[in-house]
């Protein structure tokens, strides 16, 4: 009875999670096949790393036609084969929209490819089942055969959020941003235009030209939230499912997916969002500013992460006595500097630099040689903390 009352409770808190948590409803967690396993993953309690425990999971099947499962093991150098009835169609097979029967077409019944496994408590305590299987897609099962069309998502709650708010077809990518394994592939062939809607952060980003270049440019689409929620004041959504949650228009979002831009060029909607960021907030654009140069900060505003600050002149016109101030500034606001010096030795630099912040005569005009030492030991304790590196390379090495 306790182990039953457990298992109920498991189940509440997972329900809850999705329902309210992700705002799910129950007849897309129906349609997906979404689940509830226990699985165990190692400890982290401390000493007890070599110990496995159990864990409530939320699990995503791969389901997959026979036909598809076939494809792929033999694409692998194996073979796999499935058992059909008396009267030549396939066991358990109820679609109504099954291919065999518009197009006559052996496809067999569906099947369960693996499942992922996800913490409820632990999202990094992940588990596909069985190990060492094949791919497939999450979402799959619910695409209908004569979709032209179809929404790719980095993950599973993104590609129910996406169904559940426009209706559209929706799987999601096997594991993470960088995942799309060759042996999926032929099952998108059949479609016209692919959406690929990744994460808003860079790896995302990059994760969707990647495919894009991968499935073929010509028929992916990139989602990507636009400006305008920026105007408004809000932050762009991070992924479809944040989407869902915050109330945004997922239909008018896909409808504005456009192709994937060209690598070498650009146009103001592309970076209208970080441009308006940049106006409305200029405090967090302003450049690294140089204290004991005031009149200079005031002139260039600071020196801005991104840019490149060419200074130069001829030999003796204080170039490296302006740059070791320059860096001394930076580094006594704890800005990390590093000197790249191709003629000057390091030892000779960092002389310079310590005179140069010692701010008055490093060595006093006295024949105390022991007091002389003892304040340069505090001087240099004083130096030695500040963050600056140097290379080894220069010219004559």
């Amino acid at each position: 009875d306790s182990k039953e009352k457990e298992n109920d409770h498991g189940v509440s808190n997972a329900l809850q999670y999705l329902t309210e948590t992700r705002g799910l409803k129950k007849q897309t967690l129906r349609k997906y096949g979404v689940g509830l396993g226990i699985y165990n993953f190692p400890s982290v309690e401390p000493g007890m790393q070599n110990r496995y425990v159990g864990a409530d999971c939320v699990t995503f099947p791969w389901i997959m036609r026979a036909s598809e499962i076939h494809e792929q093991e033999t694409l692998r150098g194996g073979s796999y084969t499935w058992e059909k009835n008396k009267s030549g169609s396939e066991k358990n097979d109820t679609s109504t929209d099954s291919p065999k029967k518009k197009d006559n077409i052996d496809v067999g019944p569906f099947v369960t490819r693996r499942i992922k496994a996800r913490s409820l408590d632990n999202k990094a305590n992940q588990r596909l089942d069985p190990p060492g299987g094949g791919w497939g897609l999450f979402g799959w099962h619910t695409i209908p055969a004569d979709a032209k069309e179809v929404v790719i998502t980095e993950g599973e709650y993104d590609a129910m959020a996406v169904y559940q708010a426009t209706g559209r077809p929706a799987i999601s990518l096997p594991n993470g941003c960088r995942s799309l394994p060759i042996e999926v592939l032929p099952m998108l062939e059949r479609f016209e235009t692919i959406y690929l809607w990744m994460d808003n952060d860079g790896p995302g980003r990059e994760g969707a030209e990647v495919f894009a270049k991968k499935i073929g440019i010509n028929r992916c689409m990139l989602v990507q939230p636009d400006g305008s929620t920026v105007a408004e004041g809000k932050a762009p959504p991070k992924d479809a499912n944040d989407a869902l949650l915050r109330g945004f228009d997922l239909e008018e979002m896909i409808q504005k997916a456009d192709v994937l831009p060209h690598e070498r060029i650009l146009t103001f909607s592309e970076l209208r969002s970080q441009v308006l960021h940049e106006m409305l907030n200029p405090e967090k654009y302003v450049g690294v500013s140089v204290p004991s140069l005031p009149k200079l900060t005031g002139i260039i505003k600071g020196f801005r992460r991104g840019e490149m600050t060419v200074l130069t002149g001829p030999t003796g016109s204080g170039k490296t006595t302006f740059l070791g101030q320059l860096s001394l500034d930076f580094a006594e606001n704890n800005t990390r500097t590093l000197w790249g010096s191709f003629e000057v030795k390091n030892t000779r630099l960092m002389h310079k630099l310590l005179r140069q912040f010692s701010r008055g005569a490093l060595t006093p005009d006295t024949d105390d040689k022991l007091n002389q030492a003892a304040n340069l030991d505090v001087l240099a304790d004083k130096f030695e903390n500040l963050p600056l590196y140097f290379m080894k390379f220069h010219g004559g090495s």
